[in-house]
């Protein structure tokens, strides 16, 4: 190679590996220096100087990245400026694909790779083409900085291809389907009654027809959306994975083809064109939604897990856990609400995997918080180690708030409308009504007298809404009169050794942070006895941000600075107690962000009468239900309906056991006391109905 073409190697080295990720320098340029002779061989392209590096002149080079690309000026101005990174055209968006795995199959011939479909290690040609573009660029504007510096760590070697997108499709139930996906080449989609999508002209017209096809009247949301990105959103050029349950991956693809309807076909009729690169069954460690198909670039460290074990063979999951960690940190801000910059993010990471070495402690991949933060004091206290003691607590901090925010995905039990309802007693028609206001408000209070179920029911809707039993992604609290901002969002607390204090987040903070981490699934804050806090005091700033039209807007939080948004996916249900005298009423600031719903006793309800007849011993129940219903009555009439008695006091295992011994314990225990309380200023009154209501289980009326 001449001087002037190892200088210009040497210097596209430099500013690559400055600008656009540590290594990449290194590793573009044999490809560039070679690029027009390998296109020529594969018969990807041909007449072109086989060094790239002779092409020393942007403009030059920007008419030769033309040709190839046909993309527009328009594209080209965003992509060097920074302001986006557009989509190749169809036809170079489809044929670019082929140059790695043409390198890949040539290596393999040559016994210089294990696999003829081992994609690792080999650039895209997109990729090393837009790279040397840019380059140039800024090469002949010197006084320009490159507006991604700032953002390199997110812009490394390995990143994903931000012009393409990522899919994940699931092969039909228990993935039956595989084999005609991979021997036709293409990949399919049910909800074969909607016909050809094409005739749909909005993602509304989709929903409105998933909507009068279902039988239980629930809002589609998530079938629409799987609907409409197939036929819309996925595009010929993208990367297609096809997953086995949620850890497994059976193929990766490229889209090779837009959206078609085959009505030849018996199931599965909506289809696109594929063309496997790698066909086979790999394990990986992170997890993936139980969804039908999911879009992952919002989950690069996914991404470039699964390419290193389809090209490798092997997870190095200590790798992926500090990939994750990078990229997370990069989302952090300073306590003066600053991005943390590349420098403060290696230091970090470098100071725990120094403690790593130096304590022979685990940090990357511990999950255990009060390990964690054992570790932090040992740590702290140790005057001996020095190297990276300024920031060792921040750091390991930092690490502790990673693993408070990250998602947990594992196989559930799945939990459908019919079982909901075979275990809550209300009307389909009520469930359904539930269903569409938390879906649409996305705040939700449940409201009614003791004793209704309000609790039980809030956790159930959560269940039936995620189509699955997963408690990590509820979580409950409960108000009460001294609950602050402090217990909810954050605060400082004493320190656990009684030393000065130091600021927590809340459980709020942490569950929306780990909602936003996993924006394909829904996640469920509950909270009990909402009315009995101060909501306006425990709420602050949050009070915009659970609107419905606010979702996703981020503020600083009053005590860490911290940005901070509660991400469309958090849905709350809160439930009061109606018949609590010493509660005050929700103020109207604060009603105007939730929708409520009554829930009332269920004495008539179908499945709850099935229930009581199916117990050894009914008769007596049913006589004192009859008198709760009459006692229901006239408490509506003079005090409301909020201070009905409940369908929950004759309800749980004890009936099942003894149905006698129970119902006499809650009439003399609880729902009595409980008269007293309502007519404490007419004891007779509450005296009749004891009366009456002891007698039922007497056996007499």
């Amino acid at each position: 190679m001449s001087n002037a073409l190892n200088i210009q190697k040497e210097k596209y080295k430099a500013w690559v590996t400055e600008n656009l990720g540590e290594k990449t320098g290194i590793w573009y340029a044999p490809y560039l220096e070679k690029l027009g002779h390998l296109l020529e061989k594969y018969e990807l392209a041909s007449g072109y100087k086989e060094n790239f590096f002779e092409y020393q002149s942007y403009l030059e080079f920007k008419n030769i990245y033309q040709q190839m690309t046909e993309q527009s000026d328009e594209d080209i101005e965003r992509y060097v400026s920074g302001k986006g990174t557009p989509r190749y055209p169809g036809k170079y968006g489809t044929t670019r694909v082929q140059f790695r795995r043409k390198i890949a199959e040539d290596e393999f011939n040559r016994g210089e790779r294990s696999k003829p479909d081992n994609l690792g290690g080999i650039p895209d040609w997109g990729v090393l083409m837009r790279s040397y573009l840019i380059f140039l660029y800024y090469d002949e504007n010197p006084t320009l900085i490159y507006p991604k510096k700032e953002k390199k760590i997110k812009d490394q070697e390995d990143e994903i291809d931000k012009s393409i997108n990522y899919w994940v499709i699931s092969p039909g139930e228990n993935s039956r389907l595989w084999d005609q996906f991979h021997t036709g080449n293409m990949i399919a989609l049910g909800w074969d009654y909607l016909d050809d999508l094409g005739d749909y002209d909005s993602k509304e017209s989709i929903e409105r027809k998933i909507t009068e096809q279902r039988a239980d009247g629930v809002r589609p949301t998530n079938d629409t959306k799987a609907v409409w990105e197939f036929y819309r959103e996925i595009q010929p050029g993208d990367t297609i994975y096809v997953k086995e349950g949620i850890k497994k991956i059976l193929a990766r693809g490229v889209v090779m083809g837009d959206y078609y309807f085959d009505d030849e076909a018996p199931e599965y009729k909506h289809r696109r064109k594929v063309e496997w690169q790698q066909v086979g069954k790999w394990e990986i460690h992170q997890t993936f939604a139980q969804k039908t198909l999911t879009c992952l670039n919002s989950y690069p460290t996914l991404i470039q897990e699964i390419d290193q074990v389809m090209n490798e063979g092997f997870i190095d999951s200590k790798d992926t856990e500090v990939n994750e960690f990078r990229i997370w940190l990069s989302n952090q801000v300073t306590d003066t609400g600053a991005s943390l910059n590349d420098k403060t993010i290696t230091q970090k990471i470098s100071a725990l995997k120094d403690i790593e070495q130096n304590f022979g402690a685990s940090i990357f991949g511990e999950t255990d918080i009060e390990q964690l933060k054992q570790l932090k004091d040992i740590v702290i206290a140790d005057e001996s180690y020095k190297k990276y003691k300024g920031v060792s607590g921040s750091s390991i901090d930092y690490y502790i708030r990673f693993v408070k925010s990250k998602p947990t995905v594992q196989e559930n039990e799945p939990f459908t409308m019919d079982e909901f309802l075979s275990e809550v007693f209300i009307e389909k028609n009520e469930l359904v009504r539930l269903i569409s206001l938390l879906e649409n408000k996305k705040n939700l209070i449940l409201k009614g007298a003791p004793g209704v179920g309000k609790t039980f029911i809030a956790k159930r809707l959560a269940h039936v809404m995620m189509g699955e039993k997963d408690e990590t992604r509820i979580q409950m609290v409960q108000f009460h009169q001294s609950y602050s901002y402090e217990d909810f969002i954050e605060g400082f607390r004493p320190k656990a050794e009684g030393e000065g204090f130091e600021l927590k987040q809340g459980p709020f903070v942490n569950f929306a942070r780990t909602a936003a981490r996993d924006p394909e699934r829904d996640y469920f804050f509950i909270i009990d006895e909402i009315n009995r806090g101060n909501m306006s005091k425990i709420f602050g700033e949050l009070m915009m941000l659970i609107e419905t039209d606010k979702r996703g807007e981020q503020i600083n939080l009053l005590y860490s600075n911290d940005k901070f948004s509660v991400p469309p996916n958090v849905y709350i249900i809160g439930m009061m107690n109606t018949a609590d005298r010493s509660l005050a009423l929700l103020d109207y600031a604060l009603r105007r962000r939730f929708s409520f719903f009554e829930i009332k006793p269920a004495f008539q309800n179908e499945t709850f009468n099935s229930y009581v007849n199916e117990l050894d011993n009914p008769n007596a129940l049913n006589r004192v239900l009859d008198q709760i219903n009459s006692l229901n009555n006239q408490i509506t009439e003079e005090l409301g309906t909020g201070f009905q008695i409940g369908h929950s006091y004759f309800v749980g295992d004890a009936y099942k056991v003894d149905t006698a011994n129970r119902l006499e314990e809650v009439i003399e225990y609880e729902i009595i006391p409980q008269l007293f309380e309502y007519w404490f200023d007419n004891e007779q009154k509450a005296n009749d109905w004891a009366e009456r209501l002891r007698g039922c289980y007497d056996g007499e009326k």
